[in-house]
């Protein structure tokens, strides 16, 4: 992990952290992906952060410091043995729009690096003037090592495969993946029919897959879609379940849906790929 810049968060007045210092220079054995996964609180922090901030959060005694209490619902939290929370707080913001995104996390034998990015509404954004406080929060290992972060782009090249059936009972019914350059994720308990996956909490895996070659494998008259929504037969009309493919190229997305059964309007190459989007699902559900 070389020649990248950390970005010092300063902690919130009631928290403590350490600073880091920028242009970091080490090198210290191979590099792996760190397995985390996204975490979503309905409590609120009792004091917003009036700038920039990181905090991570070790027990269950710091929460209650943190946050007001959660009532409308109960929400576990994380093994705090085993695991803390990393959150990174972008500070105020003038309207809506804003965002702030855990992209990565990586580690080597000295330092974990955590990657992120920030999104500014454009002008043609339809916003609320009102002050906003985005921030992202994951759960991450424990671990002594020192957390620096990176601001990076926005990930605007993805692809996500699935499979779904809508009358099913047990943990197929719906397995979702996403997979960029760098990381792959698993959404958690998808909803039928409901495929806006920003909604949806995730895992990671843990592991770098094969984004250019999968890419590869998109036919033609796919790629010939790009930006459009399609529909290939009847995906489930009769129970047979269907096949999810999405795919962003520079932030232009295309959702295909596959029925199962080989219908008249999917052509040898559509039927090909469905079958490569079955076996990539299948693959990682072994990764889990």
């Amino acid at each position: 992990m070389k020649n990248f810049i950390s970005i010092f968060f300063v902690a919130l007045s009631f928290y403590s952290c350490t600073e880091i210092s920028d242009d970091i220079e080490q090198n210290c054995g191979t590099v792996s992906n760190v397995v985390y996964e996204s975490f979503n609180y309905c409590g609120s922090l009792k004091e917003n952060p009036k700038q920039p901030t990181s905090l991570i959060i070790n027990s269950d005694e710091e929460m209650q410091k943190l946050f007001t209490t959660c009532e409308t619902f109960a929400v576990a939290l994380p093994d705090f043995s085993q695991k803390r929370i990393l959150g990174l707080l972008a500070g105020p913001k003038p309207s809506s729009g804003y965002d702030i995104k855990i992209q990565s996390v990586i580690e080597d034998d000295c330092q974990i690096l955590v990657q992120y990015s920030e999104k500014v509404p454009d002008s043609n954004s339809g916003v609320f003037t009102v002050i906003t406080y985005p921030a992202d929060y994951v759960i991450l290992p424990k671990s002594d090592k020192p957390i620096l972060f990176k601001k990076v782009n926005p990930i605007d090249d993805y692809v996500v495969v699935g499979t779904y059936y809508g009358f099913c009972v047990g943990t197929d019914c719906r397995r979702f993946f996403r997979i960029e350059n760098e990381k792959v994720l698993h959404y958690l308990n998808v909803n039928y029919g409901s495929y806006d996956f920003d909604q949806y909490n995730y895992k990671t895996l843990g592991f770098k897959d094969d984004f250019a070659a999968f890419l590869l494998k998109i036919p033609t008259e796919i790629k010939n879609l790009k930006g459009q929504t399609k529909t290939f037969g009847s995906p489930d009309a009769y129970d047979q379940g269907g096949v999810y493919f999405e795919w962003s190229e520079d932030g232009v997305v295309t959702k295909i849906y596959l029925d199962n059964d080989n219908s008249t309007d999917q052509t040898q190459n559509v039927v090909n790929f469905k079958k490569a989007i079955r076996d990539k699902v299948a693959e990682l559900k072994t990764k889990l």
